[in-house]
């Protein structure tokens, strides 16, 4: 079974994605509302959200001036109207430098396949001292998190049909939570980019995290 591994696959199989967000919400309980309602929390001023999707993190933005980039036409397409939205590519954002208070990433940073560039962007569009927010999924290597491995592993590609999914998306998720990078090689990713972690949240015994960081620098 091939799985996407570059921009462009992952872009189609996200515009081919019918009903995602309603199967997010089946499959994390309505959890997924919750853990965005903390990054909200977290934001200020002018946001920009990457990897926007269907726009959900701009529905609930309402401190200033919120702005969604996708690299999937077909996601930007059901986020229907009312939001500004952009296509644009996440590792080459189409947006001018040092304009942004906040930037957020909402379960898409694990699709993105040069994270270091990426947040060489992040950093770019940034002021000096904006904030950059990542809430994504993690299987960790401590017991809690082995614990819940089958759920994602198993029980949700097996599910996703009967929700109108696909089981190779759902392989794909798997993986993509599998090869997250640890929260120790994050931070040193992100200080490599011109960025210092503040704080961490941890979320559903342990598989989604939101990271806080600050713009301190220019890579």
């Amino acid at each position: 079974m091939h799985l996407p591994r570059s921009k462009e696959e992952i872009a189609r199989m996200f515009s081919g994605m019918r009903f995602y967000e309603v199967r997010n919400f089946v499959f994390s309980f309505g959890q997924n509302l919750v853990w965005r309602r903390y990054l909200i929390r977290e934001a200020e001023g002018r946001l920009l959200d990457v990897a926007t999707g269907e726009g959900n993190v701009l529905r609930l933005y309402k401190r200033g001036l919120g702005v969604g980039v996708d690299i999937s036409l077909g996601m930007l397409k059901r986020a229907g109207r009312g939001l500004l939205l952009l296509q644009g590519d996440a590792e080459n954002l189409p947006l001018k430098s040092g304009v942004f208070d906040t930037v957020s990433v909402a379960f898409g940073f694990r699709n993105l396949p040069d994270k270091p560039l990426a947040l060489r962007e992040f950093n770019r569009v940034l002021r000096t001292g904006g904030k950059l927010l990542i809430l994504d999924m993690n299987l960790g290597k401590d017991a809690f998190s082995l614990l819940q491995m089958p759920y994602p592993a198993v029980l949700m590609p097996v599910l996703a049909p009967l929700l109108l999914g696909g089981f190779r998306d759902y392989v794909y998720l798997f993986r993509s939570m599998l090869e997250f990078p640890s929260s120790e090689s994050l931070k040193v990713m992100l200080r490599e980019a011109g960025f210092e972690m503040e704080r961490v949240y941890r979320f559903h015994i342990g598989s989604t995290y939101l990271y806080v960081a600050r713009k301190v620098g220019r890579p």
